[in-house]
């Protein structure tokens, strides 16, 4: 069984053949499960993203359904995809996933045969079409990586350091700034900043220092590049909390 997440063509096949599902939500709620492979997923999680308005009892029953149709649909057995205390576990293992196998590749070397492994898989953006509010940060992120595996930029940009120039008091920049400031801090041999992305209710600009940028990616969610001094992630990460006074939940480090 194959899932593929890139492009227009996305869903489930079987040699080469595309399944229907009997459900959308149900195959909605296996792409947030592939999504979020790396941590715990919940089922109050789920509940929330996915029922939000219902009775919680009737969510339960409705969401044990749907995983009870996923397995039969994608031939998984019960320890594959299950609910166990309280948490939704799937066995990404007994799948072939297209987004998992590209995440996997990003954490390689950058060479050549890697640019075009990944070139392959890349068939276009994230779930394309689907513009779930869950779906955005995953989608952008993607975007994000192919252009700092592809994207080639010379140390004397005099059009990023103008840019740079013009940045407005509160520190938000736009998503071509950010990324133009990742690649070429990559290629530092002490980068500056530490990318993250994250969701918060807070007022993100009062929470920054004026040496940090961000970007509004989606509701709630915001990419921050924070300038890392002599800090590593894991101090920062404690620094933030304290500061979000814990409304704050990383998503991803880049």
């Amino acid at each position: 069984m194959e899932i593929r997440l890139f492009g227009k063509e996305y869903g489930v096949y079987f040699q080469s053949e595309k399944i229907v599902l009997k459900s959308k939500k149900a195959e909605h709620i296996l792409y947030y499960l592939i999504l979020n492979y790396k941590r715990k997923v919940f089922v109050s999680e789920i509940l929330n993203v996915f029922f939000e308005g219902y009775d919680e009892s009737y969510s339960r029953k409705n969401l044990n359904t749907l995983l009870y149709m996923l397995r039969k649909g994608l031939n998984l057995t019960k320890d594959s995809l299950k609910i166990d205390r309280n948490v939704v576990y799937l066995d990404v293992s007994k799948l072939k996933i297209d987004y998992i196998l590209f995440q996997k590749l990003m954490d390689k070397n950058p060479s050549k045969k890697t640019r075009d492994e990944i070139a392959k898989i890349y068939k276009g953006e994230l779930l394309e079409g689907l513009d779930e509010e869950w779906v955005i940060p995953y989608r952008e992120l993607c975007e994000m990586q192919i252009l700092m595996i592809t994207q080639q930029l010379k140390k004397n940009d005099l059009n990023l350091l103008e840019k740079l120039a013009e940045l407005p008091t509160k520190n938000e920049i736009p998503m071509d700034l950010a990324l133009k400031l990742i690649v070429l801090d990559k290629k530092r041999r002490n980068p500056m900043f530490i990318p993250l992305l994250i969701k918060s209710q807070s007022d993100i600009s009062s929470k920054i220092r004026k040496s940090d940028f961000y970007v509004k990616v989606s509701k709630n969610t915001y990419l921050i590049l924070f300038e890392s001094g002599k800090s590593d992630s894991e101090t920062l990460e404690n620094v933030l909390k304290f500061r979000f006074n814990d409304d704050i939940k990383i998503i991803e480090k880049l």
